[in-house]
């Protein structure tokens, strides 16, 4: 099957991949681990070289793996991400040619042999074909950013944060900053340091400081839910 979406570097993408038959796989605090240590190994063009060396070593670390990858360049910007029981969502900046490409197929493999070692199993983890939209408008990349942050609500709290404004917001967003799979916190705190993420500059350079990007997320409401519609891919 062919990919419609062409990829072109310095350009923004909102991509979206889900387990075959909604799995929930990453409900299992290990496997979402591991996707998320996908994120960061992958994004390099020596991952190959870091991938076999974390296979090949039980007792490597992680700055062992950090030594190899820096050596390479990366394929993309990470801007914003979120690991959901049955998918995820990433928010990214092609930075080489078939950088996107390679990258999640470099996550994907990965994760995929963990999780079928794991169970005794074989076959693909994901469907076919990743889903991908073209961020083309500033006001895309800034909601975008909002719904990556704000998916985890729909089991933390439930949908209706889809199309109503947030209620008890301290509460909701104790909950979506114990949420470990997400870059929330970077956004939130300039203390928090996520190795995955970068060139987040275009998002945070918007907004005074990280507490109105805050008041950004918290004012979601019905005027937003247009805009969502038009970039969600689930």
């Amino acid at each position: 099957m062919l990919r419609k979406e062409s990829f072109v570097p310095n350009e923004y993408y909102h991509i979206y991949n889900r387990t075959i038959f909604n799995l929930p796989e990453f409900k299992n605090t290990e496997n979402a681990r591991r996707l998320n240590q996908a994120f960061f190994i992958a994004n390099s063009t020596k991952a190959s070289e870091a991938f076999l060396f974390l296979r090949n070593n039980k007792n490597a670390t992680m700055e062992d793996v950090l030594k190899i990858i820096n050596r390479g360049k990366k394929l993309v910007d990470i801007l914003c991400y979120v690991i959901m029981p049955n998918h995820y969502h990433l928010l990214l900046k092609e930075r080489a040619e078939n950088g996107i490409t390679s990258f999640i197929h470099r996550c994907n493999i990965s994760i995929a042999k963990y999780i079928n070692i794991k169970n005794d199993r074989s076959g693909p983890l994901f469907e076919s074909l990743f889903k991908s939209k073209h961020i083309s408008i500033n006001e895309y990349l800034l909601h975008l950013s909002l719904y990556i942050h704000l998916n985890p609500l729909d089991f933390l709290e439930n949908k209706n944060w889809r199309n109503h404004k947030l209620k008890n917001w301290n509460l909701v967003r104790k909950k979506l900053l114990d949420y470990p799979w997400s870059s929330l916190r970077y956004f939130l705190n300039e203390n928090y340091q996520d190795e995955i993420i970068s060139g987040t500059e275009i998002i945070l350079n918007q907004f005074k400081n990280r507490k109105e990007y805050e008041i950004f997320l918290q004012s979601w409401s019905e005027e937003s839910k247009d805009i969502i519609n038009d970039i969600v891919l689930d």
